[in-house]
């Protein structure tokens, strides 16, 4: 199974919804879905970077990020996470 984290410096409805849009295309994939809504600053983003990397190394495969995150900084922390960041 592979994690799928939703990121969004809101509530995550949009992240969630684009997310799941383009899961639906992969009818066999097994996920355990993660909403990670308000990160709206560099420390809330480096502190759900190590909870994906622990989702990383418990799960055996790398999570997958659907992230609408506008605060440059807080992206840039979020894509040094160990997962396809979409």
């Amino acid at each position: 199974m592979r994690t799928v984290f939703f990121v969004s410096d809101g509530t995550g409805i949009t992240a969630e919804t684009l997310g799941h849009s383009v899961l639906t295309q992969f009818e066999s994939l097994r996920y355990r879905r993660v909403r990670a809504p308000f990160i709206d600053s560099v420390d809330k983003a480096r502190e759900l970077v190590g909870r994906i990397n622990e989702s990383a190394v418990l799960d055996g495969h790398r999570p997958i990020i659907f992230s609408t995150l506008v605060n440059p900084e807080a992206n840039a922390e979020l894509r040094r996470a160990r997962a396809l960041v979409l």
